[in-house]
């Protein structure tokens, strides 16, 4: 087996391996070229650094590195059918590591689904550690929604993208790598005019952010932001700046979906707490759970 970066790859060839790694696996996730250029580019993947292991000519597993500063977070790791059993996951595991390593990266983050016992072990003998549960959801349109919020409602101020953004700069809870600041900055960039994502992109809508910030007549007040497209709502964050979490989730939620009623909602790696009894309150159901795992530099070297 001989390991290769990903960047001498294609993103038709890393997308066709990354599916077959996916085709028995607890939550397949299939992806398409657009998708996954997508995805590179808004979770700063580094290909160089990503890692692509090849037997006889033939790719047989893959794993992405994303760099921010002195963070890494691995993501994409898969191994297809044929190179199972000969230790293909450790090896780009540990090449990953090796990457992070040489880019003085001092923590390196993942998720792992809830139930893939195989790969939770895999990542604890490298070092990492579980920090916490997260959780996808979604919520299908024509949810039935009700008055609380329109009722309780005093000041709704519609939020164009560059507020977005800066509330997001300073929110107080650790994000995870998918709804970080980052990642939002890195939609304004596939949005502008002046992106080139060539041709791989084709047509697709790439819609920005937007928000709204209410202040309700009990106290409370908070802000949700999301990134609509005319069948889905995505990217959705919601802050809590005062009042009682779950009670103003909810009531955010409902005026959201109140402004978008027929766009089909999911929300990615928010943490199971007060907030989430709020989602579910809005309508949104549990798809499954990743657990976010952290691997610091005191972690032992497997290589």
């Amino acid at each position: 087996m001989i390991l290769l970066p990903a960047s001498e790859f294609t993103i038709e060839e890393l997308t066709s391996a990354y599916n077959q790694t996916r085709t028995d696996y607890l939550i397949p996730m299939p992806m398409n070229p657009a998708r996954l250029h997508e995805y590179i580019l808004l979770f700063d993947v580094d290909l160089d650094a990503s890692v692509v292991a090849v037997i006889d000519q033939t790719i047989v597993g893959l794993g992405m590195l994303g760099v921010r500063s002195e963070t890494g977070w691995i993501t994409r790791l898969g191994v297809l059918p044929q190179g199972r059993r000969k230790g293909t996951g450790s090896g780009i595991l540990q090449a990953l590591l090796d990457q992070a390593k040489s880019k003085d990266i001092s923590s390196v983050w993942l998720e792992v689904i809830h139930g893939n016992e195989p790969a939770h072990e895999l990542f604890r003998k490298f070092g990492f550690r579980e920090t916490r549960e997260l959780i996808v959801a979604r919520r299908p349109p024509g949810t039935i929604n009700t008055m609380m919020a329109v009722k309780s409602a005093h000041k709704v101020r519609y939020l164009q993208h560059d507020e977005v953004l800066e509330l997001h700069c300073h929110r107080q809870e650790h994000m995870n790598w998918l709804n970080g600041v980052e990642t939002m900055r890195n939609v304004g960039l596939l949005t502008s005019p002046y992106f080139d994502p060539a041709s791989v992109l084709g047509r697709q809508e790439l819609p920005q952010l937007a928000g709204i910030y209410v202040e309700f007549l009990h106290g409370a007040s908070g802000w949700v932001s999301y990134q609509a497209s005319t069948l889905q709502l995505k990217r959705i964050c919601v802050e809590v700046v005062r009042g009682e979490p779950t009670r103003t989730t909810a009531e955010l939620l409902e005026l959201l979906h109140r402004l978008h009623t027929s766009q089909d909602a999911v929300i990615e790696n928010i943490p199971d707490d007060e907030c989430w009894l709020g989602y579910k309150q809005a309508g949104y159901f549990e798809v499954f759970r990743r657990i976010e795992m952290v691997r610091e530099p005191a972690a032992p070297d497997n290589s």
